[in-house]
């Protein structure tokens, strides 16, 4: 790079004062404030603004004060490297032991972000304590540590005890996202109750959690919660005044209960759930129930949402079968705009489901005078020509647009669907399939994925009339 720079010592660099350099007319960038040019570097990958240092002299010490780090091997790796990567416990020794390096040299004084995304067991707990105590130090806002192994029988790493007081707790701190670093009941209460600022909390794969309480007053900020393989997670406790996302998910046993008050509540996700209470969530328009199937119905958590006054809009839903009956107050659904549904076929009443009828389905699109997008996915496509689809015959709709049919496999039974579909809603526009490839034409395997596309379109064009789009995922 053209021009000459006054040398200044590590120690003496000010992130607000200009070198004094004489510039060449084409190092336009040069001359940009040294606070700027950290600007730019933080926008770089972390090995990208290391390598800036060779530019100059003075660009040598720059990439040391940029205030984000995300420390991602993947991120460079193609897929096959990063298996590699992942089974060599050397290359990730000698990684760990690059991330210690450049934390030593980091010398900014506020991080906005530091990630760490590395599996890693509790054999790395000291190098992951150093992490953790750096970024705070720091006043670090955003902080996520991603140590998920391929091996879930390792004993995962665990905050440090020193976070878990009020001098070391993270003031500053809006986003934390925490997987297979394992959390207690208590330690998550003790962050949100010293975190004033938290407005994102994640936590994966924490076989700790038991009985989780999210709760606080006007000043508790968090508007985002997810919990997603907690495993041994029993009930959850939410009250949030600002709370507008939650979403819990991915557990192996059933949550005995959850009871959430959240009056800005407006997307909520659950799995899973025997006993679901609900109260002040005026706001919530979309919801997603799936997972319910085994020990009660759709029908049972449903009835929750009968005593609240809320507006949904987009509702999501999983379902023993067609024939499941819904509570008449829960039919009135007239703010519904999409309804996605999962018909999962319980295999112990497999006789019973064979010969089902569409009643619930039926009703469920009745309830929903406006609704303008349907979405319906049929888990085991090869029971679906048993179905007796009388009642879809008898109702009209009149706003819905987009009809998408997910697992389509060719049987007759599919194909009327798609046909009564067309007939009933008359303001319909489009007309979406996604064939199931891996049973459809299974017979003769020599048929590519477009050559499939070809005979669905094919077979259903007689069906769909021109002014209606036909499109075959």
């Amino acid at each position: 790079m053209a021009g000459k720079q006054v040398k200044s010592d590590d120690d003496k660099f000010q992130i607000n004062k200009r070198a004094k350099i004489i510039y060449g007319d084409n190092d336009r960038i040069s001359q940009l404030p040294d606070d700027i040019l950290v600007d730019i570097i933080s926008l770089l990958s972390l090995k990208e603004a290391v390598c800036t240092s060779v530019l100059s002299s003075r660009w040598h010490n720059l990439w040391k004060h940029t205030y984000r780090l995300n420390f991602d091997p993947h991120i460079s790796l193609q897929k096959g490297a990063r298996q590699v990567f992942e089974s060599c416990k050397v290359k990730r020794q000698k990684y760990v032991k690059w991330v210690n390096s450049v934390i030593r040299k980091h010398k900014a004084a506020i991080l906005k972000d530091f990630v760490i995304r590395l599996r890693l067991s509790v054999t790395f707990q000291k190098d992951v304590t150093r992490w953790i105590k750096f970024a705070l130090v720091r006043h670090v806002q955003r902080l996520e540590l991603d140590l998920t192994t391929n091996h879930s029988d390792l004993i995962k790493c665990s905050l440090p005890q020193e976070l878990l007081t009020q001098n070391m707790c993270p003031k500053s701190l809006k986003y934390l996202s925490l997987k297979s670093v394992n959390l207690t009941d208590e330690e998550i209460k003790f962050l949100l109750s010293n975190c004033p600022l938290l407005e994102e909390l994640a936590v994966d794969f924490s076989r700790k959690l038991l009985n989780v309480e999210v709760c606080g007053g006007p000043s508790f900020v968090l508007k985002h919660l997810e919990l997603t393989r907690c495993y041994n997670l029993k009930s959850v406790k939410v009250s949030a005044p600002n709370l507008t996302v939650l979403s819990i998910h991915g557990c192996q046993s059933y949550l005995k209960s959850v009871k959430i008050t959240a009056p800005n509540l407006t997307s909520l996700t659950l799995q899973k759930v025997e006993s679901l209470f609900l109260e002040n969530v005026p706001r919530l328009v979309e919801v997603s129930i799936c997972g319910v199937y085994k020990l009660v119905s759709a029908k049972d958590v449903l009835s929750a949402f009968a005593c609240c006054d809320f507006q949904l809009e987009i509702l999501t839903l999983e379902m023993k079968s067609f024939e499941e009956i819904f509570p008449s107050a829960i039919l009135q659904l007239t703010k519904l705009k999409k309804l996605v549904v999962f018909i999962t076929c319980d295999e112990s009443n497999y006789f019973r489901y064979s010969y089902a009828s569409d009643t619930g389905l039926t009703n469920l699109i009745k309830a929903s005078p406006y609704l303008q997008e349907f979405v319906l996915n049929y888990s085991d496509p090869s029971n679906f020509n048993f179905i007796r689809f009388n009642y879809i015959r008898s109702f009209s709709h009149k706003h819905l647009k987009v009809f998408k049919f997910c697992g389509y496999c060719g049987v007759p039974n599919e194909a009327a669907v798609v046909k009564y579909m067309i007939e009933k809603c008359v303001a319909l526009e489009k007309v979406i399939i996604e064939p199931c490839y891996d049973k459809l034409y299974s017979y003769a395997p020599k048929y590519s994925e477009e050559s499939i596309k070809e005979q669905v379109a094919k077979r259903l064009k007689e069906l769909v009339p021109q002014q209606i789009e036909l499109v075959i995922l």
